[in-house]
């Protein structure tokens, strides 16, 4: 920090005698020491402040303080005195300034967290987890502080993860390595996935461990091709927005499931939704089954229709396809269920000849 002085000229006042001329005319400047950080022009706050007056037709110069009698008799003037409060103002202003940049940019970081636990409250493919390991139990070198992961999958009430294979020392590295589109590389994610449950990432959310979430925008490029971008910038390949249609049995009837899923303005959905997904299943359209064993374990219109056993039986139905999300999604229901054998699983779709991919 350093100092300087900045005089300022508060006008003209009649009710002092020059004790050197007998002139009433007296100009009255304010001598401010301020204190401020690399701009001259920019003070942070006063530190003194000194009243002197300069006779106009002498010159004499004489200094007052603020307890003194002359003092208040020039600053009973009330428009002398609200000037000189106004131009003492003017020298927070760099302080004033600090202060409006602190306020935004914490409003903006609370917003963030707000955004972040709505996002961990309904959670979406592809919403991106920014990871804080400073907050969690461990040994970890000290550039290994940050960490991106990303859901890839959401079953019933449980929330499959994938984690990023790199570290970095800063949250602006790790922001910036999303931003420059490394999540797309084919080697950035882990292969295997983590589960939990909602309530663990509100938990881990609370503790610091996630903090912040990102839930990117479905943005079409070309004719029939869209891509997730975080501030226009891509952080996934590019997929297929409509695929050719071939005709399928029950492929008709899991869009059109699928579509009323989404229509939150139609009454009794998750019924009208429930009722083609159930026919596309039992047409054999492995994505038909898929959507209906998470209706089975999601549904909102009625309790008495969820069934983890049957959501198990549709996805089995469909594994045997070798639809791989259905095979995902029965490994994490096969992980919260006591009774079920992830190897009795496997040994049936190897039996069925079923072409298995390793995760």
């Amino acid at each position: 920090m350093d100092y300087r002085e900045s005089t300022v000229s508060l006008g003209i006042t009649d009710k002092l005698l020059c004790p050197c001329c007998g002139s009433q005319q007296h100009s009255v400047n304010s001598v401010i020491t301020y204190g401020f950080y690399f701009f001259e022009y920019l003070p942070i706050f006063p530190v003194k402040r000194d009243t002197r007056l300069q006779c106009l037709q002498c010159n004499n110069l004489e200094q007052i303080t603020g307890s003194s009698s002359d003092f208040k008799l020039i600053f009973s003037n009330f428009t002398l005195a609200l000037f000189n409060k106004l131009r003492l103002l003017s020298t927070f202003a760099g302080s004033i300034i600090i202060i409006l940049l602190l306020s935004y940019y914490f409003s903006e970081e609370q917003e963030k967290h707000r955004q972040s636990q709505r996002y961990i409250d309904a959670p979406k493919v592809n919403d991106f987890y920014y990871l804080d390991y400073r907050k969690s139990a461990g040994d970890r070198r000290s550039q290994h502080k940050y960490r991106v992961a990303k859901i890839v999958d959401i079953t019933g009430g449980t929330v499959s993860l994938t984690f990023g294979n790199y570290f970095y020392p800063l949250k602006k590295s790790l922001s910036d390595a999303v931003l420059f589109g490394h999540s797309t590389h084919f080697d950035y994610f882990e292969k295997q996935r983590q589960n939990y449950s909602t309530k663990e990432l509100n938990s881990l959310f609370e503790q610091g461990f996630i903090y912040r979430v990102v839930r990117p925008e479905l943005a079409f490029i070309g004719r029939n091709s869209a891509v997730y971008m975080i501030e226009g910038h891509a952080v996934t390949n590019p997929t297929p927005v409509k695929e050719k249609w071939f005709f399928i049995p029950g492929k008709r009837e899991n869009t059109q499931g699928v579509a009323i899923l989404k229509a939150t303005h139609v009454d009794n959905r998750y019924e009208k939704a429930f009722e083609r997904l159930q026919r596309s299943a039992e047409l054999g359209y492995a994505p038909g089954q898929t959507n209906l064993a998470e209706l089975y374990l999601t549904f909102d219109g009625s309790e008495e229709i969820r069934d983890v056993q049957m959501a198990a039986h549709w996805l089995f139905q469909a594994a045997l396809q070798g639809y791989q999300p259905a095979i995902e999604k029965y490994k994490v229901i096969c992980q919260l269920e006591e009774n079920c054998n992830i190897e009795e699983f496997y040994r049936g779709l190897s039996e069925a000849g079923t072409n298995l991919r390793s995760h």
